[in-house]
């Protein structure tokens, strides 16, 4: 009987093996798929990016932004394209301001390719937020990955709310308006950042010259149109 007993065993166990290697064959010979990852500097850990054309100069009239087509898989000694769609259904961005390619091509030898879209700027956008949501579609050589990562929303505005830390700043400054506010990031090195807490009083002292300068010129430059904020004051930093 104990002799029997081993040869069941035995046999039981070789049938797992065998179960497992056909699970893991499975696994790998599943089509090949896409997903998308957007930059980590604005979609870590998400599947959207939010951006503001308020941190550009004025002049800036779009920005592209760089997304990696990543394989599950891997790599084919051939070259092979994704299809990309736009989920108009949860797109509220006119098609004129954004451009998506509708194909990727994944290099020979490769496991992720990246590509472009331009999200862009217009009067609009200074009271509304508008979305753009793309899709990996399938293709002769991709279906679409994992539902979390198949997709990317790209979420923008060039809208201006007031800092939190205004009532500090209202001594340099002045009383506020998004016009004041625009302004000063407009002339002032991109990124900065107004606060008592890492500027010394002389450092925002020489910005609210500088404003005041910069006014002076912009009016002399647009006589009977002086610079008027939306409540219609004029705009100053006295």
């Amino acid at each position: 009987m104990k002799h029997f007993s081993t040869i069941i065993t035995a046999s039981l166990a070789l049938t797992l093996l065998a179960g497992c290697g056909t699970d893991e064959d499975f696994y790998y010979n599943d089509h090949a798929r896409v997903r998308l990852v957007g930059p980590e500097i604005w979609t870590v850990g998400t599947d959207s990016l939010t951006f503001s054309f308020v941190s550009v100069p004025s002049e800036t009239t779009e920005q592209t932004l760089l997304v990696d087509a990543r394989i599950m898989g891997t790599a084919a000694n051939r070259d092979r394209t994704a299809r990309l769609a736009v989920d108009t259904t949860r797109t509220t961005a006119p098609q004129a301001l954004y451009s998506v390619p509708a194909e990727v091509l994944i290099p020979a030898d490769s496991t992720h390719a990246r590509f472009p879209v331009v999200i862009r700027r217009d009067a609009s956008l200074r009271s509304a937020t508008v979305r753009l949501r793309i899709e990996v579609g399938a293709s002769d050589d991709f279906l679409p990955g994992v539902n979390e990562e198949n997709h990317l929303t790209f979420i923008w505005s060039d809208k201006l709310t007031m800092p939190a830390n205004w009532p500090d700043l209202e001594e340099f400054f002045g009383a506020y308006s998004d016009t004041k506010y625009r302004f000063m990031l407009e002339n002032s090195t991109p990124g900065t950042t107004f606060s008592i807490e890492t500027m010394s009083w002389a450092m925002l002292m020489s910005y609210k010259i500088k404003f005041q300068n910069a006014v002076r010129t912009y009016n002399a430059a647009h006589p009977g149109n002086a610079l008027t904020d939306e409540n219609g004051n004029l705009v100053t930093f006295e």
